[in-house]
């Protein structure tokens, strides 16, 4: 069967209030960006509110996901800050599309359990194409996304406060977080795993998260906690991020990311740990072949903390692109678009690399044309652009960590020297 969407979302179906839900209290849990509609509703085409024993097998949904938004035109060089396809990138596309209507969710499951979803196929969601919020036991698997790069928000599967959730044989090309994972409706999220899947998305594979794009919700005390999330067996053909985690709120912990193959295109970085109120803590990202222009940037501010990180096994090789923190970034960030080619880590505790082998190549400036360079130069300005496109001087860079360990690692350049390089700041 095929179902084609209604684009008049007022015929679809409202999100019910739940009282265990702390959305209803907080005016920050999600904010859109649509014209014409209360951004606190949301609505859901398939819809189920406290239901148990759900199934759905097969099929195909269909949207319409343009008619919700109006192309805006986009400077293809310069920094274009309004862009939520890339903020902070230099090359944007020719445009991005604004949300002028309200975007409503494909699947929408809240306060469920016993779901399962096996075979369906959803083309050009406007939003969401899956989310779950405080339901537990599901399984979904052999799941397709097909939805368009340009289209802001459209995650592939997102759980929000959910437990014993498994994410098998599923296909997703995505606008957003192929899967999303987080605390914010309040409760906590634990016991996720994703196998066997395969990602392709312009923001960010595999997102985990508390608070939302940097906010404070709840605050730490009050927050809900991510916990016991696997995600492993995967393939992911391109993404900005391959795994990003914002600890805003409330605390992540028991993180196991493995048995990964990734390629990236666009100018971001593989890994992206950041910690403001919140803790990160028991974080393991083994057996990762990583292709693309960064490696990665750990973060903890002075409430937030990062300990008890560790790379085994990993293989990265970096080939960067002209980017504008490509030499170095400090501070809080929510999308890994621009982060440094190298790994900068600040204020981590208790970090390790075993057996991980990175090289950096020279900055590649191809698909830029030489009138392309000298807009950007001209905005830029001509020493900044010096230190975006000067050699990697540092394959991890560390600044005010403690208790790091490096056992069998080898950094060097790929131009065939066989040069270790490494930075501990002031540290020793």
């Amino acid at each position: 069967a095929e179902l084609i969407a209604d684009p008049d979302w007022k015929n679809w179906r409202p999100l019910e209030k739940d009282p265990d839900s702390r959305y209803d209290q907080n005016d920050n849990a999600y904010v859109y960006i649509e014209e014409d509609n209360d951004a606190r509703i949301q609505y859901g085409f398939l819809y189920a509110f406290g239901c148990k024993n759900i199934q759905i097998y097969g099929g195909r949904i269909v949207c319409d996901d343009a008619s919700y938004c109006k192309e805006e035109p986009a400077m293809p060089c310069i920094v274009d800050e309004s862009s939520i396809f890339a903020p902070q990138y230099f090359r944007q596309p020719e445009f991005w599309r604004k949300p002028v209507r309200t975007r409503p969710k494909i699947l929408l499951f809240q306060k469920c359990s016993d779901i399962l979803v096996d075979g369906l196929e959803i083309v050009h969601a406007p939003c969401y194409s899956g989310w779950f919020l405080n339901s537990e036991d599901i399984l979904l698997r052999n799941i397709v996304v097909k939805n368009d790069y340009a289209q802001p928000n459209a995650d592939g599967l997102h759980f929000s406060s959910c437990r014993r959730v498994i994410v098998e044989y599923c296909d997703l090309y995505c606008g957003d977080d192929c899967i999303a994972i987080d605390c914010t409706y309040g409760l906590p999220c634990k016991d996720i795993l994703v196998e066997n899947c395969v990602f392709e998305t312009s923001i960010h594979a595999v997102r985990v998260y508390s608070g939302l794009d940097l906010t404070h919700v709840y605050g730490r005390e009050n927050s809900g906690k991510v916990s016991n999330v696997i995600v492993q067996n995967c393939r992911i053909r391109e993404a900005c991020g391959i795994l990003l985690m914002n600890a805003c709120d409330g605390d992540i912990t028991g993180i196991r990311f493995r048995d990964i193959v990734a390629d990236q295109k666009f100018p971001g970085t593989a890994f992206c740990f950041t910690a403001d109120n919140g803790y990160m803590s028991d974080v393991r990202v083994e057996r990762v072949r990583f292709r693309g222009n960064g490696f990665g940037y750990m973060n903890a501010e002075a409430k937030g903390k990062i300990f008890d990180v560790a790379f085994c096994d990993c293989d990265i090789e970096i080939v960067p692109k002209p980017k504008f923190w490509g030499d170095d970034y400090s501070g809080m960030i929510s999308h890994c678009y621009s982060l440094p080619y190298n790994l900068v880590a600040r204020g981590i505790e208790k970090m390790a690399f075993r057996n991980v082998r990175a090289s950096v190549a020279t900055v590649d400036c191809s698909e830029y044309s030489k009138e392309d360079m000298e807009k950007v130069e001209a905005w830029i300005g001509a020493k900044r652009m010096e230190q975006i496109l000067a050699p990697v001087k540092e394959m991890v860079s560390l600044h005010d960590c403690k208790d790091v360990t490096m056992d069998d690692c080898s950094f060097y350049y790929q131009d065939g020297k066989d040069t270790a390089f490494f930075e501990r700041g002031e540290e020793k």
